[in-house]
């Protein structure tokens, strides 16, 4: 018997088309450049990181509209915030050690493999970051104490966020290693094609939800999630995103875990209620992440952060729910190996 209610499709606009040819040449091009960082990893995963850490300091400011006078000191404090924050753990670990080297390259590759064990940025940084806002809002008009505020906050957010990539990342080889022989984790089957699988369960988790939420809410999207915030979302784009995306994560990680390739210790055959939790969270949170730039945007008067990569915006219009998800699941672990003490 036909259905009384038939799901009807959405006729796509050129401009849609359009939109969805661009946004996805764009794709393949970022993926051909950071997925070879992303395998390798060592320092080429860690640069990476760093020149991504520099452009989302220029989104900052760059969504404030600063004038020229005021525009460069901005720019310059932002970036080494960001870029201090994101390799605070790293530096404060590892800078008598990298000093004293005699082969730099290989120390750092040696000391990126232990160095992520837990997520924290400097106090004092931050302290002293915020003091020089402050300062630039007494000294010009134009910088604002809201300016103030969402600079303190984003400079936390974006270097916080960024380093849980970098724990994603790295932390396997620790989290590993009571498991697996020293030879084991430095040979190429964990190095190249282990390691790097935690990160890319949480991008399948995240980037899975927007990709079939966005297909899903432009085909069949009719009922809007919050049209002051994010104006194009709707119900049916969050179901069909959340569903797919706890699906293939939940895959993903168990079919590895199966095969005797877990992407972690804890997130295995043998604790599936944490993948299972984990998998149905990563899109809610990615979600949020989502909401949160976008009201950002608003409060702004901007569509994108910037103009850096066609059919997506800018670098943190890409990654915000990435952002998000990497903090989540990294917050995640780190609770899990320390027993759910919330006074770590």
């Amino acid at each position: 018997m036909a259905s009384k209610h038939p799901i009807e499709m959405n006729e796509l606009t050129q401009e849609q088309k359009k939109s969805v040819h661009v946004r996805v040449i764009t794709a393949l091009v970022l993926a051909a450049i950071l997925i070879p960082a992303l395998v390798v990893g060592s320092y080429f995963f860690a640069l990476a990181i760093f020149v991504v850490a520099g452009l989302c300091a220029y989104e900052i400011v760059h969504v404030t509209k600063p004038s020229k006078k005021i525009g460069i000191p901005l720019y310059i404090v932002t970036t080494i915030l960001v870029e201090s924050f994101v390799f605070w753990i790293f530096l404060k670990n590892n800078l008598e050690t990298l000093s004293e080297s005699h082969d730099l390259f290989q120390t750092f590759d040696s000391v990126l493999t232990n160095s992520f064990t837990d997520i924290s940025i400097s106090i004092i940084a931050l302290l002293v970051g915020a003091l020089f806002y402050f300062m630039m809002s007494f000294l010009f008009e134009e910088v604002t104490i809201s300016n103030v505020m969402y600079y303190i906050a984003m400079t936390s957010i974006i270097g916080i966020c960024l380093q849980s990539f970098m724990y994603l990342r790295y932390s396997p080889f620790t989290a590993f290693s009571p498991l697996y022989s020293a030879e084991y984790l430095n040979g190429p089957v964990f190095r190249f094609a282990q390691s790097w699988l935690l990160l890319t369960y949480v991008a399948i988790g995240v980037f899975g939800n927007d990709i079939f939420a966005f297909f899903t809410g432009i085909l069949f999207g009719k009922h809007k999630v919050n049209p002051r915030i994010s104006p194009k979302k709707t119900w049916e784009g969050f179901a069909g995103g959340m569903i797919m995306s706890a699906i293939l994560s939940l895959a993903f990680a168990l079919i590895l875990s199966a095969c005797n390739l877990p992407i972690s210790p804890v997130l295995d055959l043998n604790h599936w209620y944490w993948v299972l939790l984990i998998s149905l969270t990563m899109p809610i949170i990615g979600d949020i992440g989502d909401f949160v730039y976008s009201a950002i945007k608003r409060h702004f008067g901007i569509k994108d952060f910037s103009n850096l990569l066609p059919g997506h915006g800018g670098v943190l219009d890409r990654i915000d729910s990435l952002s998000f998800g990497c903090g989540l699941v990294a917050t995640f672990l780190i609770m899990i190996s320390n027993g759910w003490n919330f006074l770590i």
